[in-house]
């Protein structure tokens, strides 16, 4: 999983400026989380959360779609960048 965050993070700062989110395909997902596990999005968005990501799109079978999340030093509240 740790792979993973670090790809997703990687792709948000080369891509951030263009497009704000970075998606995971299938196949990707499916190394970590198989198609049929129970609670699969709910595992999915576990994961986005403990690494500083959010889950913004997900369809079964196809992908999920990632933004980085940053938090307010001042606020301390979450920073959610919008989906183009």
């Amino acid at each position: 999983m740790k792979i993973l965050a670090r790809l997703i993070r990687r792709e948000l700062r080369l891509e951030a400026g263009q497009y704000g989110h970075y998606a995971v395909y299938k196949d990707e997902l499916q190394r970590v989380w198989p198609i049929n596990e129970q609670n699969r999005k709910a595992k999915i968005e576990q994961f986005a959360n403990e690494n500083g990501f959010r889950l913004v799109y997900y369809k079964r079978g196809l992908c999920a779609i990632f933004e980085e999340e940053s938090v307010n030093k001042k606020s301390g509240t979450a920073n959610r960048k919008k989906l183009r």
